[in-house]
């Protein structure tokens, strides 16, 4: 009898033993559900790696497997359209925040706001802007993770020794100019021959003056360089040159090293400069910021850039990859994977972005907006704005003929899509 107890004793214990085996089995292979992401190799190497995201989030979600895909930025768009074609979408992917129109377009993207009722993300919070670029006629694609904006700094004790406040107006940015070129220091420096120099750069400031390189208008794009408030701007913008050097091979990191330096008074700032611009500094009390200036209007703006979280439209894995924007989109891993800013405004209460040298962005990310509205030619007529916009600056073209040639020939451009 004893040995009959013994046998389903040991029968049962093999039962539960192989019960047990299989659920762990189940679970294991639960737990390699694929995510395929697509990232900028930048966004890896900065972020994902040192933070630990891939490790992180599939501790978070034991169900999912991040499988990641690394590509150089100039071939991110090209990759993505690519994988669509040929039918193997991605089911997260890193968007540019120009290629959102143009992926709507190619129906490369998913729409994302039935996932967005049942979701605990609060897009409230996030800086308008920044949720609007990923809306294409009402519907949302796209999820803003990492945009960033401009503010202005200035050094602190060449203005006083200008015996100038801080300015508030871009009049008074020429005041500085004019006076701080005579005592032997730049007005301002960066690198011209960039395209997005007369968009972001000097040219962000025409949002100081109510108006952009062009609008949309009655469901068409149409250029605003033939209206007085565009050369309003390029005259400001000409006079702005005078006061800054006239080597037109400047390069961004070489102005800003002269800003630190103390040979440059103010500059167009951006999130990046935060680590690689303020070291430079010998003394840390010379920097200060301020909100962008507002111009003749009233009005004043800072041109807002970035990317976006989307889901492939024929995702294989589509709730792993809401999985992914959910975790991403919480304050702290927003925090973690932003290189330029967070979208969430929540998310500076987090490091690296909850110290003094990020609140001015906090404030000023607001009231940021995208320069243009984002379509899928933008990056050609920046670059044909900024050869007429860089000719004006070095004096080969009057403004009035810069606005006159930059408003037929970025029209022609926008006309292709129109």
């Amino acid at each position: 009898m004893r040995k009959i107890l013994l046998m389903l004793l040991v029968g049962a214990i093999c039962v539960v033993t192989v019960f047990a085996a299989g659920s762990s089995e189940a679970k294991a292979t639960a737990k390699q559900q694929e995510v395929r992401i697509l990232l900028w190799d930048s966004t890896y190497n900065q972020k994902f790696e040192p933070e630990n995201i891939k490790e992180d989030f599939e501790s978070l979600y034991p169900d999912y497997k991040l499988v990641i895909e690394r590509i150089e930025f100039d071939s991110l768009d090209k990759q993505i359209l690519l994988a669509h074609a040929t039918g193997r979408d991605y089911d997260v992917i890193q968007v540019n925040h120009s290629s959102v129109s143009q992926f709507v377009a190619g129906n490369v993207l998913l729409p994302l706001d039935e996932y967005l009722s049942k979701s605990s993300i609060d897009l409230s919070t996030y800086a308008p802007a920044a949720v609007d670029v990923g809306k294409v006629k009402g519907v949302t694609y796209g999820l803003p993770f990492d945009p960033d904006c401009r503010i202005l700094a200035y050094n602190r004790t060449i203005l006083d020794e200008l015996g100038f406040d801080p300015p508030k107006t871009t009049d008074d940015m020429l005041k500085i100019a004019e006076a701080a070129y005579a005592k032997g220091y730049y007005a301002m420096a960066g690198q011209v021959s960039k395209t997005m120099f007369c968009i972001y750069d000097l040219g962000g400031f025409m949002l100081s003056y109510d108006t952009q390189v062009y609008k949309e208008i009655d469901g068409k794009y149409v250029s605003q360089l033939n209206t007085p408030e565009a050369l309003e701007f390029l005259n400001w913008a000409v006079e702005m040159y005078k006061y800054m050097p006239k080597d037109t091979n400047i390069s961004d990191t070489l102005a800003r090293s002269m800003f630190a330096q103390g040979k440059v008074v103010m500059l167009w700032w951006t999130p990046s400069q935060v680590k690689s611009v303020i070291p430079q500094f010998a003394n840390r009390d010379d920097l200060e910021f301020s909100e962008i200036p507002v111009g003749p209007t009233g009005a004043h703006g800072s041109a807002m850039g970035g990317y976006l979280w989307g889901i492939g439209s024929g995702a294989k894995n589509k709730e792993g990859a809401w999985a992914f924007m959910e975790y991403a989109n919480t304050p702290r891993v927003q925090a973690l994977l932003a290189r330029g800013l967070p979208a969430d405004t929540k998310a500076f209460d987090y490091p690296p972005f909850n110290v003094s040298d990020y609140d001015m962005f906090r404030k000023q990310l607001e009231t940021s907006q995208y320069p243009v509205p984002l379509t899928e030619v933008f990056p050609k007529v920046a670059e044909v704005w900024n050869r007429r916009f860089s000719e004006a600056l070095l004096g080969v073209l009057t403004p009035e003929e810069a606005v006159r040639l930059g408003h037929t020939e970025v029209q022609a451009v926008l006309d292709t899509i129109n």
